[in-house]
């Protein structure tokens, strides 16, 4: 996967399912996360390209503002990104921890899908953002999310990369070591925990961290992803169950994003917020996922759905190149001109759509020509070793 994965955002193939009703909803090709993955980038990329990163003006007219109000909640294809990656990633470790290559292999696959193109994007950096060299030692550390007590400018794109790595230091061997129903009571332990600890955090009651990037504030969002992997492995689970708990976990979103508008929770500004905002998504995103596991393959959707998978399909490398791309359009077309009198909605969705359509080529190439290469090298290097008898 991509953000984790980003974050590793690609769908690692698993193994073969091992019970009849894995393979109802646990396919090979699962192509509703991929339009996932494709409305997740897209998020982001409206987020920063209609939001967060506009061309510098001296005032910004009616229209764009409203745009702009529009587009910032986009942040939440980061969110949408961690629950993915949260669920592909406890798929691979739960059907591959019987396999004698359990730790080669998983190192080994996440190394060729994420480092090729990750050292591309810190060597740009360098030589053409001249980002800092220890900055930039932080993010070869997967450190990202650690430094905002460091100098100079930053890339945005690259703390949550971190996170998903400190994920897969420690995960990994809490699946190896503990039987599927610990890992539930880990899992719900953290949606449950995590959003009292960032608010110990932001009321500054115990320092824990920023409450929106350190990752042991924010594993609720990979919990629900991992929590609905083990789900769908565990014995009894029928279709029924999934749909049932489908629409209770979207109505439990629902209801707390309802609450969340009437007592104010949603805005970062307070502590409550910092704490409680990310939630609601969190389980409206679980059943998202559960919807496109069922329907994703439909043929009317499959059909409506082409365009995003294929941004799912080039997403980690438009995760990581687009702000390099607003950066290029800012120093080839504004840095050469005064600053306009004012920021026109026009102007905005022209350097938005030019960005997105150049960003969209160069990654489709470095899918094709560059990231399949490694990912090949995948099952020539490590390939699955299946475990003797049935997974535990």
């Amino acid at each position: 996967m991509l953000f984790p994965g980003p974050p590793d955002h690609t769908t690692e193939i698993s193994p073969p399912p091992t019970t009849p009703f894995h393979s109802l909803l646990l396919k090979r090709e699962m192509p509703g996360l991929d339009a996932l993955r494709g409305i997740a980038v897209l998020a982001v990329v409206m987020y920063h390209g209609l939001y967060w990163w506009l061309p510098p003006s001296k005032s910004i007219s009616r229209a764009a503002r409203l745009q702009s109000m529009l587009a910032s909640p986009g942040w939440l294809g980061v969110n949408l990104f961690f629950v993915l990656s949260g669920f592909l990633i406890t798929g691979i470790l739960l059907e591959s921890r019987g396999s004698s290559n359990y730790w080669r292999s998983f190192y080994t696959r996440r190394a060729l899908r994420i480092l090729p193109l990750y050292l591309v994007v810190l060597l740009i950096l360098r030589f053409y953002s001249h980002l800092d060299w220890t900055y930039l030692l932080f993010c070869l550390l997967y450190l990202a999310n650690f430094t905002d007590g460091l100098r100079g400018e930053h890339y945005g794109a690259l703390w949550t990369l971190a996170v998903e790595e400190q994920f897969y230091l420690v995960w990994p061997f809490l699946v190896r070591r503990f039987q599927t129903g610990t890992l539930a009571i880990f899992c719900l332990g953290s949606i449950l925990v995590s959003p009292w600890l960032r608010y110990l955090s932001a009321s500054r009651v115990l320092p824990l961290g920023d409450p929106h990037t350190a990752t042991w504030l924010i594993t609720d969002n990979l919990a629900g992803g991992a929590l609905i992997a083990i789900f769908l492995r565990m014995p009894g689970v029928t279709l029924r169950r999934v749909r049932s708990l489908t629409l209770w976990t979207g109505l439990l979103g629902a209801g707390l994003l309802a609450a969340g508008f009437r007592f104010d929770l949603l805005s970062r500004t307070t502590a409550v917020g910092a704490a409680f905002q990310p939630e609601p998504f969190i389980f409206l995103f679980t059943a998202l996922l559960l919807l496109a596991l069922e329907f994703g393959d439909h043929a009317l959707v499959y059909r409506l759905t082409r365009p995003l998978r294929f941004y799912g399909y080039i997403s980690y490398g438009l995760y990581l190149f687009h702000l390099l791309g607003f950066k290029a359009y800012q120093d080839l077309f504004v840095d050469f001109h005064r600053v306009s009198a004012e920021l026109t909605l026009g102007g905005v969705f022209l350097r938005f759509g030019g960005v997105l359509a150049v960003a969209t080529a160069v990654c489709f190439l470095s899918r094709r020509y560059f990231e399949e290469f490694f990912l090949r090298l995948k099952d020539r290097l490590v390939p699955y070793i299946a475990p003797a008898g049935r997974l535990p």
